[in-house]
C-alpha cells in the first residue's frame, strides 16, 4: 500500500479548452492565480475521486522527450517561472488531441502543489484537471438586511471527469502519475490518457493481484457454464484460492495457484490452453508475486465461490473442505444437493 499526503496547492492556472474538429478554440490564460486558500477544496478533492492504488509514467516511442505533456511538465519542475507559459502549452497540446465528437468543451486547470509525500519522499507535484460537466450549487449571500439565493456552476469535489498528478519523482522513467478517467473508449477514445498524457500503467504486485484474480474468475464461470457438472467441484476450489488471497505481502507461485481450480485432467488441461490464450493478449503472467489484498477484493474472483443452483437458489462456500454431494432423484426428475455440517 502506498503511503501519501497531499502537499499544499500554490499557483494554479485556468483555461478553456474546446473541441478542435468543431473549432472551438482556446482560452489561454495570462497570470497563474494564488491556490493557497484552496487547500480544504482540492484535499477533498483529492482524497474523493484519486485511487493511489495503481500508477502510470509517461511513454513515448522513441524518448520522453518526444511527449509533449512530460516535456512541459518537465520544465515546470525545473523552473516554476516557467508555469503560466508551460501550462498554456500543455492546453494547446490538449486541444490538438481534442479531435473527437463526444469530446466536450471545458475548464483546464494546472496546479501546483508543495511538499507531497509519497512513499516516505517529498516531492513537489502538478495536478492537471479537465472539467467537462459542471454542478449546481446554491450560493446564500446577506447585503442591507436581507438574504438573497442564487445559483451557480461550479466544481464538484465529488467527482471529476479528467484528472491527474504528477509527481516530481522518478523523471527519468517518466514521472509517477495517478490518474482519473471517467470516460471510455467507446465515449471518447480515453483521449486523457492515450493521446493527451500518453501514459502507460506501472505494473506492480497490485495489478499482478488484479490480472490473476480476473483469471481465475473467468476461468471458473468459463468452465462451469459449459460443463455445469464440474461446478460444485470448481466453487470449492476457488474458495481456497480466494482463501490465499487474503494473505497481504504472501509470495506466491502463479502456476501453484492457478492449478488449485485443476479438479481433475479435464479442467488441467482446459487451464493451460486459457493461460496460453491469456498470455498471448496480455503477456506473459509473472512466475511469482506478492499478494496485494486489497487488489483480489474488488476482484470477480471474490464472488467465485457461490454457486448457483437452477433458477432460485444460490449456495456460498465459505471452507473449500466442505462435504456437499450432489446427485439426480429419478423419481422426482430432478437434481439435488446434501449438505454435510456439524
Amino acid at each position: 500500500m502506498v503511503k501519501f499526503k497531499l502537499g499544499i496547492p500554490v499557483i494554479a492556472t485556468v483555461q478553456k479548452v474546446g473541441n478542435k474538429s468543431r473549432e472551438e478554440g482556446i482560452a489561454f490564460a495570462s497570470k497563474a492565480d494564488d491556490m493557497s486558500f484552496a487547500s480544504e477544496f482540492v484535499s477533498t478533492l483529492v482524497k474523493n475521486t484519486f485511487k493511489f492504488d495503481t500508477f502510470s509514467q509517461f511513454d513515448s516511442i522513441d524518448s520522453l522527450d518526444m511527449n509533449p505533456s512530460y516535456r512541459f511538465v518537465r520544465k515546470i519542475f525545473e523552473n516554476k517561472d516557467e508555469f503560466v507559459k508551460q501550462s498554456n502549452n500543455l492546453a494547446r497540446h490538449l486541444y490538438d488531441q481534442s479531435i473527437h465528437p463526444h469530446i466536450s468543451n471545458g475548464e483546464f486547470y494546472v496546479i501546483y502543489i508543495d511538499g507531497c509525500i509519497i512513499n516516505d519522499e517529498t516531492v513537489d507535484a502538478v495536478m492537471l484537471l479537465k472539467t467537462e460537466a459542471k454542478d449546481n450549487f446554491l450560493t446564500v449571500s446577506y447585503e442591507n438586511g436581507e438574504y438573497s439565493i442564487k445559483s451557480q456552476l461550479g466544481l464538484s469535489t465529488k467527482h471529476l471527469d479528467k484528472g491527474c498528478i504528477i509527481f516530481n519523482t522518478q523523471s527519468d522513467n517518466g514521472y509517477l502519475i495517478s490518474i482519473v478517467e471517467t470516460s471510455t473508449i467507446r465515449q471518447d477514445g480515453r483521449y486523457w490518457s492515450n493521446n493527451f498524457l500518453y501514459i502507460k500503467e506501472i505494473i506492480t504486485d497490485f495489478q499482478h493481484t488484479e490480472h490473476i484474480a480476473d483469471f481465475c474468475s473467468t476461468v471458473v464461470r468459463q468452465i462451469s457454464k459449459g460443463n455445469p457438472e464440474k461446478s460444485l467441484d470448481l466453487v470449492k476450489a476457488s474458495r481456497k484460492i480466494i482463501q490465499i488471497l487474503q494473505n497481504e505481502g504472501r509470495e506466491v507461485n502463479t502456476n501453484e495457484l492457478i492449478s488449485s481450480l485443476a479438479i481433475d485432467e479435464e479442467v488441467a488441461s482446459m487451464l493451460l490452453s486459457y493461460k496460453r490464450e491469456y498470455e498471448e493478449r496480455s503477456g506473459e503472467m509473472p512466475e511469482t508475486f506478492k499478494i496485494a489484498q486489497n487488489a483480489a477484493k474488488r476482484k470477480a474472483i471474490t464472488k467465485a465461490n457461490i454457486l448457483k443452483i437452477g433458477s432460485g437458489f444460490e449456495l456460498k462456500v465459505l471452507d473449500s473442505s466442505a462435504i456437499i454431494e450432489q446427485g439426480y432423484d429419478d423419481e422426482k426428475k430432478q437434481n439435488f444437493l446434501k449438505l454435510y455440517y456439524r
